[in-house]
């Protein structure tokens, strides 16, 4: 896809979630993609080591008062919206700055949850190249997401928006798989807002299973 719009191929080691991250795995892909004479066109980014990058765009959110400490799991979370109620009790610990939040965080273990609009705002449409037309409430279908874990990891929402931006990604290719979570990236990028390098994308495309098999995830830059 890269060459057919004339963009830029980039590789990404998006080991953001470390104890989940295979020793040496990163490392055979990387020899297997150069053994296909596949070579990025910049050195490859890992995201384990990108920690600085993400800290600054979740620290903006919090001092934006996007985030709040929360201690649900991911089954209360569930529960709450089966029965129609999109915000936690913990919601009014919000803290107001980032000091306060380093300090609750770190007396807490709380996560970091992303608060999501409510009514109207919570509908985010957009259209999918291959996939049409679509449409997510985020307040009734996904609700207040997190974006760091209570053991200090960073959730991937965050850290592809992150690394999507710096790198002035133009065109998302995912699996059709991760159709649920753009959404949430548009609300993220629409959070951090303009001040974000390019935190705008222009186009998404989620592959079906054939496709997503060939190629767990393409991202192409300056129009690929």
């Amino acid at each position: 896809m890269h060459g057919f719009n004339r963009g830029t191929w980039l590789i990404r080691i998006e080991d953001v979630d470390g104890p989940r991250t295979v020793l040496g795995a990163a490392e055979e892909i990387l020899d297997t993609l150069g053994r296909f004479g596949m070579h990025s066109a910049e050195p490859p980014v890992w995201q384990s080591q990108r920690e600085a990058a993400y800290q600054a765009a979740f620290e903006q959110l919090v001092e934006a008062g996007f985030v709040f400490p929360c201690s649900c799991t991911r089954r209360e979370i569930a529960d709450s919206l089966a029965i129609g109620h999109t915000r936690q009790a913990c919601h009014a610990g919000l803290p107001g700055n980032v000091s306060r939040w380093t300090a609750w965080q770190t007396a807490t273990r709380m996560a970091g949850r992303m608060r999501v609009p409510d009514d109207d705002a919570a509908i985010l449409t957009f259209k999918d190249r291959w996939q049409g037309m679509q449409t997510q409430d985020l307040a009734s279908e996904v609700g207040d997401f997190v974006l760091k874990r209570a053991d200090g990891e960073w959730a991937y929402q965050l850290a592809v928006v992150v690394d999507d931006a710096d790198a002035h990604i133009t065109h998302i290719v995912r699996g059709a798989d991760l159709l649920d979570s753009t959404a949430r990236q548009i609300y993220l990028q629409r959070c951090l807002g303009p001040g974000h390098s390019n935190a705008r994308l222009s186009a998404y495309a989620r592959s079906g299973e054939r496709a997503r098999r060939k190629t767990q995830q393409a991202n192409g830059r300056h129009g690929a």
